[in-house]
C-alpha cells in the first residue's frame, strides 16, 4: 500500500520555513516539489489556498517570533522577511494584525 502524502499546503509550508524568505519564488518551491508553476498554483487553488496566502503565514510566524524575541527595526525586519520595500512590509503588518507596527511593539512590550 503506497504511503500518503501530505496536503501539498503542508510540504509548501515546510519548505518556506526553511527558506530565506529574501531569495525564494514560487518557481522555487515548484521545482522542489517537481512540478511547474501553474500546477503549484493548481493544486493550491484546489487546496483553498495559495503561494502568497503561505508565504504570507510564513512571514507573519517569523515576524511575531522576532519580535517576541528582540526589538527589531521595521526595515530590517521587512528585509529578513523578503520584502522589497518596507512599507510593503509595514501594510502587510497592518493587515496581519490589525495594527501598526509601532502600536504593535509597544503592546508587546
Amino acid at each position: 500500500m503506497a504511503k500518503k502524502r501530505p496536503p501539498l499546503e503542508r510540504r509548501v509550508l515546510r519548505l518556506l520555513l526553511r527558506a530565506n524568505l529574501h531569495d525564494i519564488h514560487a518557481a522555487d518551491i515548484a521545482g522542489h516539489l517537481h512540478v511547474s508553476s501553474s500546477t503549484l498554483r493548481r493544486r493550491l487553488r484546489k487546496e483553498h489556498t495559495s503561494y502568497q496566502q503561505l508565504l504570507d503565514r510564513v512571514r507573519f510566524h517569523r515576524c511575531v517570533k522576532s519580535l517576541s524575541n528582540h526589538r527589531v527595526p521595521g526595515k530590517s525586519l521587512a528585509r529578513r522577511l523578503g520584502f522589497s520595500q518596507p512599507n510593503s512590509f509595514y501594510r502587510a503588518f497592518g493587515k496581519w494584525t490589525g495594527m501598526s507596527f509601532t502600536e504593535y511593539k509597544k503592546q508587546v512590550r
